[in-house]
């Protein structure tokens, strides 16, 4: 939208009265201002609304500057929408009504997936949770039209996530997708008639279509397409037990390292894992590595020679949704999507 552009005039007492737009603002120009706000307040001179038919004004506020009367709206101005901005005369006369187009949408800063979780190729037959992150906020309510899950002759898969499910962090960065559980655990009428979503041994494709808008509306730069491979059904809860941890020296900022047998689940590694001296948990850094098997915590301040615990949330998940002390075979009813009661664990952790 060009910078003071002039949408409509009207001569009164030798003045052009004017409505501009400028810079996302909008502001009446050649009027003479009144000393004293009007009765009805500022909003009963000017008023400005987003598209058309019987819709309700933009919120903002008013100000005086430089003689005119400016109208700042609550939100940024969207692109593809039109605005229609109405100056009534509070000594009366005819309405001066002027119209403006949104911005220009930013085609230069284009919005692409980033990359995806589970990272390794294998994803087991059971799994449960994808993760898609992206580079800048989405639009939401385009997941089931623009993820697409092929077999080998890329034939698309239906039924193959929780319809309904469209799970996005605050940012609108971090889009969570469930497998339909129904056809994940054991016993049900969906497992038994279609079985699992992928199958071990078979090859699929996940294509993310290009045309997917970000939150702007623009749409991505390019499609995301991810090759995976069916591995074996796993049933089997994560034991800490078979955890190998190792130590940082004292006097470091050496890293605290934990393995894992098998991938685990990526964000909840993120936050269900820190490190405890006894009294207060250990201020610093985590990073999930080695296709989400290794976790390394690295201190904000040296380690200091003593006791620590790794405490552990047993929420933690493997791929297939198993957390400590249980399989991914629960109630059909309850949703996957609520967290399990916090309850922790602790490992002890020597540091010479």
């Amino acid at each position: 939208m060009a910078a003071a552009a002039l949408a409509a005039a009207a001569t009164a007492s030798g003045q052009t009265v004017a409505i501009q737009s400028d810079g996302g603002a909008f502001k009446v120009t050649g009027w003479s201002v009144p000393n004293t706000v009007p009765a009805k307040g500022w909003s009963s001179v000017l008023v400005v609304y987003a598209g058309t038919g019987a819709v309700p004004p933009l919120l903002g506020s008013y100000s005086i500057e430089a003689g005119c009367l400016v109208f700042r709206p609550k939100f940024p101005l969207a692109p593809d929408v039109r605005y229609r901005a109405v100056f009534r005369p509070p000594s009366g006369g005819a309405p001066i009504e002027s119209t403006f187009s949104g911005p220009a949408r930013d085609m230069t800063r284009r919005t692409r997936v980033e990359r995806i979780y589970p990272s390794a190729e294998v994803w087991p037959g059971n799994q449960l949770r994808m993760y898609i992150y992206f580079s800048a906020p989405m639009s939401r309510g385009e997941a089931d039209r623009r993820i697409h899950f092929l077999d080998s002759s890329d034939k698309a898969l239906p039924g193959v996530f929780l319809p309904g499910e469209e799970l996005w962090d605050p940012g609108g960065q971090r889009l969570t997708m469930t497998f339909d559980p129904g056809r994940i655990k054991r016993g049900l009428t969906s497992n038994e008639a279609m079985g699992a979503p992928i199958t071990e041994g078979k090859r699929y494709r996940l294509v993310i279509d290009r045309e997917w808008p970000d939150a702007r509306g623009v749409p991505m730069i390019e499609s995301f397409t991810r090759s995976i491979r069916g591995g074996p059904q796993d049933r089997q809860p994560p034991d800490p037990k078979t955890w190998r941890t190792t130590a940082p020296r004292a006097g470091t900022t050496e890293a605290l390292i934990v393995d894992f047998p098998e991938p685990m689940n990526y964000p909840l590694l993120q936050r269900m894992l820190r490190v405890s001296n006894g009294v207060v948990t250990v201020e610093g850094n985590v990073d999930v590595e080695r296709q989400e098997t290794r976790w390394r915590f690295s201190p904000r301040a040296p380690w200091k020679p003593g006791s620590y615990q790794l405490v552990v949330d047993t929420a933690i998940e493997d791929l297939a949704g198993n957390h400590i002390g249980q399989a991914f075979d629960i109630d059909v009813f309850e949703r996957v999507t609520q967290h399990i009661a916090t309850k922790t664990i602790s490992i002890p952790i020597a540091i010479r």
